[in-house]
């Protein structure tokens, strides 16, 4: 019995590591840090150089990979480092698994299913609290994720 509480709480301070330094809410960057240095023109305003998908087709594997690989996994096989430790186990985007209908159209996993998961977390739309929230995501950061998240199942 001792053992299994060792075992248990090595667990969640492992999972607790690994989402402090994996899944922490850092500040996305550009994915061209040149364009960002650039001066701006007089009417531009910050949004001019956030991530689009039309500008950069790299932009939501760029955002992934910032957000969510750690648990996730490179491919969306719900393999990432910090698997192991989660209940429930994330969600494998590859075979399909979309667990959410966030706008109620009776299609989990659509596009706009995706973004609003990402932006509000998962528990807001009945899920698990560990699927975290990144409210920071521009709307085009969010669009290109949720593409590339839907093109990890091939669709």
């Amino acid at each position: 019995m001792r053992t299994l509480t060792l075992v248990g709480a090595i667990s969640v301070a492992l999972a607790v590591v690994l989402m402090a330094t994996g899944c922490s809410k850092k500040e996305a960057k550009p994915a061209d840090q040149s364009a960002a240095a650039a001066p701006a023109p007089e009417a531009a305003a910050p949004a001019a150089v956030a991530i689009t998908a039309a500008a950069d087709a790299n932009a939501g594997a760029t955002v992934y990979s910032t957000y969510c690989v750690t648990c996730h996994g490179a491919k969306g096989q719900g393999d990432g480092v910090a698997a192991a430790a989660l209940n429930p186990k994330p969600a494998d985007f590859a075979a399909g698994a979309f667990r959410y209908d966030a706008n109620g159209n009776g299609a989990p996993g659509d596009v706009d299913d995706i973004k609003a998961v990402v932006h509000d977390g998962a528990a807001k739309h009945g899920g698990s609290p560990l699927m975290a929230p990144w409210p920071m995501l521009s709307a085009d950061q969010l669009q290109a994720v949720a593409e590339h998240v839907k093109s990890l199942h091939g669709g």
